[in-house]
C-alpha cells in the first residue's frame, strides 16, 4: 500500500507521533544542511513554509504506485514488451532492475521513476540525500515531476486532465492489470502533486 502526502515535512512526521513545533525546527535545520551541499541554483529553489497548514493524503492503492512507475518505464522502451500485470515487487522485473541499477539514465521520467520525495521548486537534477528521520531517499523537484506526469499523459493515456480525478476510484489490488494500476497511481499522485504545488510544500510517497 502506498500513500502520497502533500504538506510540510514536519506534518508528515508528526502524523506518526511527535511534537510538530520541535519537528519544524529539525526539518528547517535539515533543509539548511541540504542547501549547503548543493549548487547555488538548486539551493535557492528549496524554500517553503514548514508551518503551513496544507496537508492532504491520497491513497495510491496496493499496486498503483508500482504500476504507475512500471508503466512509465515501459512506455518509453519500444524495444521491450510491456507486462500485463503489476508484479509483487518491481525488482522481480528484470528490465526494471537493470534500469534501476543504472539510475534510469536519460529517462524522460527520471523524477517519477527514481524519487519518492519531491521538494518545491524547478530543478532538473535528483539527489540521494538523508531525510530528517535518518532514512535516505532520492529527492527531486515537484515542478519537474508535474511536467513529467503531463508528458506521460500526452504520450500514452492522451486524456483531458479532468479525467484524472476519476482514476482515483479505480481498483488496484495486488497483481492488478498494469494499465488499471497505472491509472490509479497516476490519478492519486497527480491530485496530491496539485495540492503540493498550489501550497508550495513537499510531496512524499510512503509505502506500508
Amino acid at each position: 500500500m502506498a500513500t502520497a502526502f502533500a504538506g510540510p515535512l514536519s506534518s508528515f512526521y508528526a502524523a506518526a507521533g511527535g511534537d510538530r513545533d520541535k519537528l519544524v525546527v529539525g526539518v528547517e535545520a535539515w533543509r539548511d544542511d541540504l542547501r549547503s551541499a548543493l549548487a547555488e541554483g538548486v539551493a535557492s529553489e528549496l524554500e517553503w513554509d514548514e508551518r503551513a497548514s496544507v496537508a492532504a493524503e491520497r491513497d495510491l492503492g496496493e499496486s498503483g504506485w508500482m504500476g504507475l512507475r512500471l508503466f512509465a518505464f515501459y512506455a518509453e522502451r519500444a524495444d521491450l514488451e510491456m507486462p500485463d500485470t503489476v508484479p509483487a515487487l518491481l525488482e522481480l522485473d528484470r528490465d526494471w532492475r537493470v534500469a534501476h541499477d543504472a539510475k534510469f539514465a536519460r529517462s524522460l521520467y527520471g523524477q517519477l521513476l527514481a524519487c519518492r520525495v519531491w521538494l518545491p521548486g524547478d530543478f532538473p537534477v535528483t539527489m540521494r540525500a538523508p531525510l530528517p528521520d535518518g532514512d535516505s531517499a532520492e529527492v527531486g523537484s515537484l515542478d519537474v515531476l508535474v511536467d513529467q506526469l503531463r508528458w506521460l499523459n500526452r504520450r500514452t493515456f492522451a486524456v483531458d486532465e479532468d479525467e484524472f480525478a476519476g482514476w482515483q476510484a479505480l481498483p488496484a489490488p495486488a497483481g492488478s492489470d498494469l494499465l488499471d494500476g497505472a491509472r490509479r497511481g497516476f490519478g492519486a499522485l497527480w491530485s496530491a502533486a496539485a495540492v503540493a504545488r498550489e501550497g508550495r510544500v513537499p510531496l512524499v510517497v510512503s509505502e506500508t
